[in-house]
């Protein structure tokens, strides 16, 4: 029996012995997620984790129905989840420290953490990609730690040497 959610992702994709994952079937897989679990996960991770599993995605279809999930989410647009530059990131944490408290913001947090977590180490992205990454999930590891001592947090961490040897200085926000 599958125990983690990537498990729970390729048992339910290899039950429905198809040779291109679609729209349908990341929806049954998000739905047996939420069962298994109680909590979502988005088209696009788990088609990546699909991907890694040697499954064939059907690129448009996927791309659509994760355009489609992050709209329903309201809280994030595609474009605040782009991390290319440490500028972006600031960007997104500007938007998360406006964003009113919601019930799906935690989870989408943490799905945007485990994201990044993944970007941090993929050999596929740019190293200053990957550093970005890198240093936004500690930022969102820290928020979903305890969001009330994050903005102070992330004053000292801007502060630090090793912050602006990595990234240089910028302005407070």
């Amino acid at each position: 029996m599958a125990i983690t959610k990537d498990q729970v992702i390729v048992e339910v994709w290899e039950k429905t012995a198809k040779d291109v994952v679609s729209a349908s079937d990341l929806t049954m897989i998000r739905d047996a997620l939420i069962q298994r679990f109680g909590s979502d996960s988005s088209p696009a991770s788990i088609a990546r984790v699909l991907a890694d599993h040697g499954a064939r995605l059907g690129h448009p279809e996927i791309l659509q129905a994760d355009t489609r999930w992050r709209e329903h989410q309201h809280i994030f647009a595609p474009d605040d989840l782009a991390f290319d530059t440490i500028d972006a990131a600031l960007a997104f944490i500007e938007k998360l420290r406006q964003a009113r408290d919601q019930p799906s913001l935690r989870q989408s947090v943490q799905q945007i953490k485990h994201e990044l977590d993944y970007l941090a180490t993929s050999l596929k992205a740019p190293a200053s990609r990957r550093a970005v990454a890198r240093e936004a999930a500690q930022w969102l590891t820290v928020w979903l730690q305890n969001p009330q001592i994050f903005p102070e947090w992330l004053d000292l961490r801007r502060s630090t040497d090793e912050f602006r040897e990595l990234f240089g200085t910028f302005p407070s926000p």
